[in-house]
């Protein structure tokens, strides 16, 4: 998987060589430490499966910089901001705008993984102490059609298979949805996912 990993800080793009690019993951770490370099580097690289762009690079400027980015690489791979764990609004509004995601800069290295392994599958990723401050359209691009029908089944009360019967699908499929529901929610159960999307207002 190549990642494009935009950093302000020199030590956050030195650990993320080291740690993420060190051959034990299936990852090839490129990092620039400015937007145009960004542009550049994806200008380069063809191939590459997710972009994370760090606010703090001095020529992003938030909601606009997103923006240039996507419309000057005219590309579809996901791109996710990075940023400060108080970036609720600011995580809102990049989502509305199309970002793939918003990492904040506390998140342990296994969980930064597993952030970049979600969004280059196609899913939204925004740790879930953040989706109370989104917006009811912003919090619904974080589940995907499929995620917000199996969740509607488990408010339901129904099983697996009921929830797989009524969909017309198979179990094993309902049980991807649902792990990929409970990454997003936090969840440790499915008991866990009905009760974190109740007090987040998914339902």
């Amino acid at each position: 998987m190549n990642v494009l990993l935009g950093y302000a800080n020199s030590l956050s793009r030195d650990f993320a060589q080291s740690h993420l690019g060190n051959g034990q993951l299936d990852f090839h770490i490129i990092t620039a430490g400015t937007l145009a370099d960004c542009l550049q580097l994806t200008r380069d690289f063809k191939s590459l499966d997710v972009v994370c762009l760090d606010l703090e690079m001095r020529d992003v400027g938030g909601v606009r910089g997103f923006k240039q980015f996507r419309q000057a690489t005219g590309r579809r791979m996901p791109v996710a901001m990075i940023g400060s764990d108080a970036g609720g609004g600011e995580a809102r509004d990049l989502l509305l705008a199309g970002a793939a995601g918003y990492l904040p800069y506390s998140m342990s290295a296994d969980a930064l993984v597993g952030a970049i392994k979600l969004i280059a599958a196609g899913e939204i990723f925004v740790p879930v102490d953040m989706m109370n401050a989104s917006s009811e359209e912003a919090r619904d691009r974080l589940l995907t059609k499929r995620e917000r029908e199996v969740l509607t089944g488990l408010l339901a009360g129904q099983s697996n298979r009921e929830i797989a019967n009524h969909l017309s699908l198979s179990e094993v499929t309902i049980k991807h949805h649902l792990k990929s529901l409970r990454s997003k929610l936090g969840a440790k159960n499915r008991t866990h996912a009905v009760c974190r999307a109740i007090e987040l207002g998914l339902r």
